[in-house]
């Protein structure tokens, strides 16, 4: 029996509630109208042991009932982390954005107060995207569910592209979004239509030519002139600009170019790594774990480069830098990095665990469920492997990444290394904050 859901199907609200269900595989029957609730007001969700009413409240619900799934998170710093961003959009993004929707009845100040506050809270989302994937940990979680419906409400009115073009990170983020098939199940697949529009009255040019033979049906003395008007010489220079420009465009880099290229990208990864370990550590220390499972950026699916942003994760971290790096090599982690051809994918176990753990059967475990291989390399302290892209069969680093995570966070559970939020309470996720404000 699919649990009934009493709410408005088309608001933006109600849709973050069903695109949690289609991710945790909940049978939700929205029903418009009325409810049952005692609060006498909707969304109510209507399930076998009571009534659970307010938007946040069967949201995060419904996110933590398939825990294994991770859209509440999977310790309580990414359930806190969830929570943070949930707030946020409810109160620095959705006040606003309402209140720009209907600038038409608000007087003008009021009305550019909002567009202001809401550019304000897309920039500090785009900061966020710039060094992260997601939201919240290294999967789709409630949080990125709540902003992405909210800014998704917005598109088409006052969020257009022209608005939301100088957030480059968070269109990127938004579009992934949108290509899951949860997503799109519930708020349609992200359309290219309006590219089509512009395009299309390129196509009406085509009548210019009618316009060209009355040309050549003039006279012949008065074409003469038009003739001679149009030198071949000095049109030739141009054309030979033009072909040396494309071939010095084309021209393949020097060695020196290529490795100062590689210089700068190894910059890059080491920084990021830096910056990685200390969250890792501090994240590790208020979650009390003893190992991590994430993703980074940078590497671009390069194992070479990955294994350095690992050393820079765990490289010895100064307390009196003013901005400190590393630190996390005390902590078992597992790191992923998704490129183009492959999703690369890195052990490490520090030796006072290795009793406890061995990186080389930890990362077998992972790369089997993706088809992919662990490198000769690898010890029981420091397994790279990586999974090889194939687009006939459907496998695409950037889509396998979060399963593979899953999967080596199962497999810490199997072992007892990972904290398992089945021995919590459930009251915890039940109650929410307060409604949503109405758009």
């Amino acid at each position: 029996m699919p649990m009934k859901l009493y709410a408005h199907p088309e608001r933006y609200l109600t849709k973050k509630i069903l695109v949690a269900a289609a991710y945790s595989g909940l049978e939700i029957e929205a029903v418009q109208g009325s409810s049952t609730s005692e609060a006498g007001k909707i969304p109510v969700l209507e399930t076998d042991k009571g009534c659970i009413f307010s938007t946040s409240a069967i949201a995060r619900y419904v996110s933590a009932l398939r825990r294994d799934i991770g859209l509440y998170g999977q310790s309580l710093i990414e359930a806190g982390l969830i929570d943070s961003w949930c707030d946020f959009s409810t109160h620095e993004l959705e006040v606003p954005l309402g209140a720009w929707l209907q600038a038409s009845s608000l007087p003008k100040e009021v009305a550019d107060r909002a567009e202001t506050d809401v550019k304000k809270a897309l920039q500090v989302l785009d900061n966020h995207l710039l060094h992260f994937t997601y939201m919240a940990g290294d999967r789709i979680s409630l949080a990125d569910i709540s902003l992405c419906c909210t800014i998704h409400h917005g598109k088409g009115s006052v969020l257009t592209d022209a608005f939301l073009a100088p957030f480059a990170n968070l269109k990127r983020w938004f579009n992934l979004c949108l290509a899951q098939p949860e997503f799109a199940k519930v708020l349609g697949k992200a359309s290219a239509a309006p590219a089509k529009k512009e395009q299309a009255p390129k196509k009406d040019a085509a009548p210019k030519k009618e316009a060209g033979k009355k040309k050549d049906v003039a006279s012949k003395k008065d074409a003469a002139p038009k003739k001679d008007a149009a030198p071949k010489k000095d049109a030739a220079p141009k054309k030979d600009a033009k072909q040396a420009a494309g071939t010095k465009e084309d021209a393949p880099k020097s060695a020196d170019d290529l490795a100062a290229d590689r210089k700068k990208k190894e910059k890059k990864v080491w920084k990021e790594g830096g910056k990685r370990g200390v969250e890792i550590e501090g994240a590790a220390d208020m979650g009390g774990l003893e190992y991590f499972c994430t993703s980074v950026d940078e590497p671009d699916g390069d194992i070479d480069l990955l294994e350095m942003c690992m050393k820079a994760m765990n490289e010895e971290s100064d307390p009196t830098e003013e901005e400190r790096k590393g630190g996390s090599g005390r902590i078992g982690k597992m790191i992923f990095s998704a490129g183009t051809e492959q999703l690369a994918i890195i052990a490490h176990v520090p030796e006072a665990k290795k009793d406890a753990l061995d990186a080389k059967e930890w990362l077998k475990k992972v790369c089997e469920a993706q088809g992919g291989e662990v490198l000769p390399s690898s010890t029981n302290l420091l397994a790279k492997g990586i999974v090889k892209a194939d687009a006939d069969k459907g496998k695409f680093p950037l889509k396998i990444k979060e399963p593979s995570i899953t999967e080596a966070i199962t497999f810490l559970k199997a072992k007892g290394l990972f904290p398992d939020k089945d021995d919590d309470s459930d009251d915890e996720f039940v109650f929410g904050d307060d409604d949503f404000p109405s758009m």
